[in-house]
C-alpha cells in the first residue's frame, strides 16, 4: 500500500516546450531597408524639392538636400498662383464640417446609446452599411441636389455634402464612447436639476473628449483631402479647395512647375500634421479606449 501511495503521489514531470524566439530571415535585413528607402527617399525628394530652384530639381545625380535653399517657390504659389485662397477655402470647409458633424453625430450617438427602441440594431447596421458606399457612386445625386438647391460652386454645398457623408461613422464612433460613460452620471445630473440637453452638453461631452478627438480628426482629414467631390461640385476658382488647387498645376494654361507643386504640397499637408501633433494625446487615448471596448 505504501508503494501504491508513493506511486500515486508522484506526478510525472512534464517539461513544457520552450518556444524559440522568432529570428528574422537574413532576407528581411535586406528587404526592409530597401522598402524603407523606396518609401522615404521619394517623399524626402518631394519635401525638399519645394526649397530648390527649378534647374536644380532634375540635376544628375539627384540630390535630396538643396544646394542653395530658396523660399521663392512658396512666394510664387501665394502671389502668382493665389494658392492662399485655396488653403483658406479648405480651412473653412474642414472647420465647419467637423463642427456640424460632431454636433449632429453626437446628438444621434447619445440617443442611440441611452435609449432602446425597436429596430435600433437594424439602424446601426444600416449606418455602417452607408460607409461601404463610395463617394463616386453618389457624385451625380450630389450634383443634382446641389444644383436644385442653388449651392453649386459654394462652400456651403461642400460642407453639407461632407457632413452627410461623415455622420454615419461619427455616430458609430461616438456611440461607442458614450456607452462607456455610466448611466448613473445621467441620473445624478437629473437629480441636480439638469435637463437632457444640459446633461449631454455639460456631462457627457466633456467626458467623451477622446472620442470627439478621434471622430473629429477622421472627419477633418477626410474633408481636407477630398478631391472628386469638390472637383465636380465646386470647380470655380473662387471656391476651389487645396486638393483641386494642386490639380491646377497640371493645367494646359501653363507649364508644370514641379518646385512650386512640391511647395504647395508641403503647405497642404502641414495643417494635418500640426493638427495631429496637437491632438495626439487625445487621439491615441481615444483609439485605445475604443479598441478595448
Amino acid at each position: 500500500m505504501a508503494d501504491i501511495s508513493v506511486a500515486t503521489n508522484r506526478r510525472p514531470s512534464r517539461r513544457g516546450r520552450q518556444r524559440r524566439p522568432l529570428e528574422p530571415s537574413p532576407i528581411a535585413y535586406i528587404f526592409y531597408p530597401v522598402l524603407a528607402a523606396a518609401i522615404i527617399l521619394p517623399l524626402s525628394w518631394a519635401l525638399f524639392g519645394g526649397f530648390k530652384n527649378p534647374n536644380e530639381l532634375f540635376t544628375y545625380p539627384p540630390t535630396i538636400w538643396p544646394r542653395s535653399p530658396t523660399l521663392q517657390n512658396f512666394v510664387d504659389i501665394f502671389t502668382r498662383l493665389e494658392f492662399g485662397r485655396y488653403i483658406w477655402n479648405t480651412i473653412l470647409v474642414a472647420f465647419f464640417t467637423v463642427l456640424l458633424t460632431l454636433f449632429l453625430g453626437g446628438l444621434a450617438g447619445y440617443a442611440l446609446s441611452r435609449w432602446d427602441f425597436q429596430g435600433k440594431e437594424a439602424l446601426m447596421i444600416g449606418l455602417l452599411g452607408l460607409q461601404l458606399i463610395p463617394s463616386t457612386v453618389n457624385i451625380v445625386p450630389y450634383y443634382m441636389i446641389m444644383s436644385s438647391l442653388g449651392l453649386l460652386n459654394t462652400l456651403t454645398g461642400l460642407v453639407l455634402i461632407y457632413t452627410a457623408t461623415h455622420i454615419p461613422i461619427t455616430i458609430w464612433v461616438l456611440k461607442g464612447f458614450f456607452d462607456t460613460v455610466p448611466r448613473a452620471l445621467d441620473e445624478a445630473a437629473a437629480i441636480d436639476g439638469c435637463s437632457k440637453w444640459q446633461t449631454f452638453w455639460r456631462v457627457i461631452m466633456p467626458l467623451s473628449l477622446p472620442g470627439l478627438s478621434v471622430a473629429g480628426f477622421l472627419v477633418f482629414v477626410s474633408a481636407w483631402s477630398e478631391f472628386l467631390v469638390p472637383l465636380v461640385i465646386a470647380s470655380n476658382k473662387n471656391v476651389a479647395v487645396a486638393s483641386v488647387g494642386l490639380f491646377t498645376f497640371f493645367g494646359p494654361e501653363q507649364a508644370t512647375s514641379y518646385t512650386s507643386l512640391f511647395a504647395a504640397t508641403l503647405i497642404t499637408v502641414t495643417p494635418v500634421v500640426i493638427g495631429y501633433l496637437f491632438a495626439q494625446r487625445y487621439i491615441v487615448s481615444g483609439l485605445t479606449a475604443f479598441a478595448e471596448k
